[in-house]
Order: structure tokens, then C-alpha cells, then sequence
């Protein structure tokens, strides 16, 4: 099956080649990898959710592998479906039905990313994390990484910018107070304003353009900074006779004398030694 057909638009269908025909398996026999992509779930979610299944079962199965490194055969180790198992668990059910998949480590952690992003359950760093281990892991290029998983290479670019936070705001990130739109907004600010940024947006409750627009203020104010300086323009370019440009702040800056010949030069330089 091609690449494409892999990507997230495919829905559990992506996760279900090569696998052995559905069963159903204990529960206890079920374990889950250090490796899953998401690391936070909503409890009022996980309980309306088995409410759901005491009633109607678990209707999707999740996917699983046996477990290398458990003694007995009939363990399992989870790829996809933490959140039904958790439900299932809570449901009081012994039972969950299973696709059993046979792949390495690697493709294992593929699966689950897909399964998780299809759903929308993985929170920003969740998925910029899980985003920077493949491609540690499988030497792939943003390009390959975005065509294997059926997404934009914006996409993936972007998430992966999410890392660059300071800790603060990865930590209002993950709880809520800011969105992935204001944290970019964050990281667009110099690094010694992102603080400041961050306490405003979560102050005032910044829409994402205002915090955008906050960002920038910093490289406007630099960029005042840095424009001409007229006053000292006029002044030198009376004295010196020639076209005098100066830029910069009160305390560093640029002077720039133009001339248009030797001779112009000339002039210039002694009219600066006798001054």
C-alpha cells in the first residue's frame, strides 16, 4: 500500500493492513509502551466515554502487538487505542476486541501518532514531541516524514517550532491558558519579550492577531531606533559639504559620508583634519 494511502485521511483503515483477523483478548493481558505519543487525557472524557461502551461494547477494536519482552504469548503490547482501553478498564469490561499487527518499534509509534492525530487527541507539544522522535528515529526528512504521515511539511514545521518555548509558556500551553496560535505568536517576539507577551496574553486575554501584533511592537521600537537621525544629518552634512547619512540609537550607530570623486574625497578627508 502506497504512502498516501497510509496518511491520516484513511481513518483506522491506515492502521489495518497486515494485521490477524479481529479477536478478542483479556484486557489484563494488554500493556501499554513507554512510547505512546500522548501522555494527557481528559478524565470527564474518559468517563463519558465508558458510559458508552457499558452499553453498546467497544465497537472499534484497537490494535495491538505481542509483547517481545513478556514471557507468556498471549501478551500484548498497545499501539492504538489507549483511550478505549482506559474506557473499557473503568466499564469494569474483561474483554476488548483486537487487530494484533506484527512491525517494528518504529512503525509501532507511527501507528499510534496517526491514530491519535486522526482524533485530535494529542495536545500541541504532544504532537511536536512525538514529531521529533520519528524523525530521529527514522533519519526521514521533514518532506518524507510529511508525505508518510499524510500531512503538510507546514505542519510538521510548525509543531516542531513549539519546542523552541520558553517553559513558562510550554506550561500554559499544555494547561490550556494559551493556544498553539498565541504560542507561535510567542516565538515570533525577540527572545528577552516573550515573557512579557505571554504575561499579556494571559492577562488581558489577547486574541491571537493582538498578540501577534504585540510580538512585533519590539522590532518596531528597534527599527525607530535605527532610522536616521535628521538632526545630526543637517548639521554634519553643513559642515563636511557632502551628503551625510547617520543611523543607530543615542548610544551606537552608523556615519556615512557619500562622495563622487578623488578630488571630492580629498576634500572631505582635509576638511576632517583640520577640524
Amino acid at each position: 500500500m502506497s504512502a498516501a494511502k497510509r496518511g491520516l485521511g484513511r481513518g483506522l483503515e491506515a492502521l489495518l493492513p497486515d494485521t490477524e483477523p479481529k479477536r478478542d483478548v483479556p484486557i489484563a493481558d494488554i500493556v501499554l509502551p513507554d512510547s505512546q505519543p500522548r501522555r494527557r487525557f481528559v478524565e470527564q472524557g474518559i468517563m463519558q466515554l465508558a458510559a458508552s461502551l457499558k452499553h453498546h461494547g467497544v465497537l472499534q477494536p484497537l490494535v495491538v502487538a505481542k509483547d517481545p519482552d513478556a514471557a507468556e504469548p498471549s501478551r500484548f503490547r498497545l499501539i492504538a487505542g489507549e483511550r478505549r482501553l482506559r474506557a473499557a478498564k473503568l466499564a469494569g469490561l474483561s474483554h476488548v476486541p483486537v487487530f494484533i499487527r506484527d512491525d517494528d518499534d518504529q512503525r509501532h509509534f507511527e501507528l499510534a501518532l496517526i491514530e491519535n492525530l486522526q482524533r485530535s487527541d494529542l495536545s500541541p507539544l504532544e504532537e511536536a514531541g512525538a514529531y521529533e522522535r520519528l524523525l530521529a528515529e527514522s533519519g526521514l526528512t521533514q518532506d518524507a516524514l510529511a508525505k508518510r504521515l499524510g500531512v503538510g511539511r507546514a505542519k510538521i514545521a510548525l509543531a516542531l517550532r513549539l519546542l523552541k518555548l520558553p517553559a513558562d509558556a510550554r506550561r500554559a500551553l499544555e494547561e490550556g491558558a494559551i493556544t498553539a496560535g498565541h504560542a507561535q505568536a510567542i516565538l515570533s517576539a525577540d527572545p528577552e519579550r516573550r515573557g512579557a507577551v505571554l504575561a499579556a496574553i494571559t492577562a488581558r486575554g489577547l486574541s491571537v492577531r493582538a498578540a501577534e501584533r504585540l510580538a512585533k511592537e519590539g522590532s518596531v521600537i528597534r527599527k525607530t531606533q535605527t532610522q536616521e537621525q535628521p538632526e545630526w544629518t543637517a548639521e554634519l552634512s553643513r559642515i563636511l559639504g557632502a551628503k551625510v547619512r547617520v543611523t543607530g540609537s543615542a548610544g551606537k550607530g552608523t556615519l556615512s559620508i557619500s562622495y563622487h570623486s578623488a578630488d571630492e574625497l580629498d576634500r572631505i578627508v582635509g576638511k576632517l583634519r583640520r577640524d
